[in-house]
């Protein structure tokens, strides 16, 4: 597929729902226009306006929808979008940034040679230990080229993907990071994405270009892009196809500070937060060793089998009453994290997750379906602990306890066992004066 063929097929996908978005992105479509709703900001794509469309409706349209989730909004217009879309995004306030050019760097032909000028640039599979310098150099970047098509934090936060890739490249400079570059590639797109670049000398972006063109030989890039970062793609063999320019408008009130969902890292996220509940519950898995925990105090553990109920049945009602729980359980603005044991985890906001208008709750929910699943909040103070192999579930913590006990009594039957916070002897004022 030549370089004219991709681009063509690019804009034919323009205002299509994708398939697959980030945890915690609600996707809604309008007519020609698709909205991505993150909670802390959104975004508006569209297809090429029909000739009768009324721009300034449309763009009016937006504005209300993300007024009433008090998201700011970036809505980006190509060279070869309808002239009157500009004028109405303008006239509805939305403020113009910079225009730069959408280039475009064809797949690297069979038996072309590398051209790699700068430092040896290691694979994101190799650069946890420097997560942290990474995102430190994104932010303190002097003079960053941007604005990127994709910001870095961006891509953090959309997490992993089995529909996607995301390559991240590093600049050591004796032994630090001091410049950062990143791409996302979507898997059956004609194009992956060139999210950014922290500096735009020549050898550096030579280098990343080039690693990314022979870790995707088959998948052309695509890249925004202005000053002297444009003319050093330019250099690396991009071509120039259009034009683009981001228009921002915010709504009143102030957006929300985090993502009502997320995927967590492995390494940074997921990862310590087992090896503290590792630590503070004895956690030992096995498919024999029971309990699996030493379960904490006050805490009850239902039995989960020998119910005459469909599973799913028995697990739609087990997460309706434990998610009930946890709104009664946890504070405003608190998040529940979900784990499932060698598996992915997700941080939600139990308050903004769930219901309409907003993503669904991440993860498969309560019932253990085959692994260890956890609801718990970040200080371990309370949670849930599902059991596989013993068919178990552990409720701990004073409020989570207290708000589901009742219910889940009526669901399971009374607890198997128990551990209560204060210990109660036989009442010992029995006769007394």
């Amino acid at each position: 597929m030549e370089t004219g063929e991709r681009w063509t097929r690019w804009n034919g996908l323009r205002g299509r729902v994708p398939a697959w978005h980030p945890v915690g992105v609600v996707v809604e479509s309008d007519g020609p226009v698709v909205r991505r709703h993150y909670g802390t900001h959104g975004t508006v794509e569209h297809a090429p306006l029909v000739p009768g469309t009324d721009p300034a409706a449309l763009v009016g349209r937006q504005q209300d929808a993300f007024t009433e989730r008090g998201e700011p909004v970036e809505w980006k217009v190509y060279g070869h979008d309808s002239p009157d879309l500009a004028p109405a995004l303008t006239a509805a306030g939305f403020l113009p940034g910079p225009e730069r050019s959408v280039l475009v760097a064809a797949p690297r032909r069979a038996g072309e040679p590398g051209r790699v000028t700068g430092p040896h640039l290691p694979d994101v599979r190799h650069l946890h230990a420097v997560r942290e310098q990474a995102e430190r150099a994104w932010k303190l970047a002097v003079g960053s080229p941007g604005p990127h098509a994709l910001p870095y934090a961006e891509m953090s936060a959309d997490g992993a993907s089995d529909d996607g890739d995301v390559y991240t490249e590093v600049l050591l400079e004796d032994g630090l990071v001091v410049a950062v570059a990143w791409m996302h590639a979507d898997a059956g797109a004609p194009f992956a994405t060139v999210g950014g670049l922290t500096r735009d000398d020549a050898d550096f972006v030579t280098a990343c270009t080039d690693e990314w063109r022979g870790r995707r030989p088959r998948t052309a890039l695509l890249a925004e892009a202005g000053g002297t970062l444009r003319t050093g793609l330019l250099e690396a063999g991009f071509t120039e196809a259009t034009t683009v320019r981001s228009y921002h408008w915010s709504p009143p009130g102030t957006p929300e500070p985090d993502r009502p969902a997320q995927f967590l890292d492995w390494l940074h996220d997921d990862l310590p937060l087992w090896d503290r509940f590792c630590a503070d519950f004895d956690f030992t898995p096995s498919m024999t060793h029971r309990p699996a925990i030493t379960e904490p105090s006050p805490s009850a553990v239902w039995n989960l089998h020998s119910h005459h109920r469909i599973v799913a049945d028995l697990a739609a009602e087990l997460d309706a009453v434990v998610q009930r729980g946890l709104l009664a359980a946890t504070g405003p603005g608190e998040s529940v994290y979900w784990l499932d044991w060698q598996h992915d985890g997700y941080r939600y906001d139990p308050r903004r997750t769930g219901v309409p208008g907003r993503p669904p709750r991440p993860g498969p929910g309560t019932y253990p379906d085959g692994d260890y699943y956890l609801h718990l909040t970040h200080d371990l103070r309370l949670g849930t602990f599902g059991h596989p192999w013993e068919q178990t579930l552990t409720i701990w913590g004073p409020a989570l306890l207290a708000a589901v006990e009742d219910e889940l009594t009526a669901l399971l039957g009374a607890p198997v066992r128990r551990r209560d916070a204060v210990r109660r002897g036989p009442d010992r004022s029995a006769g007394r004066p």
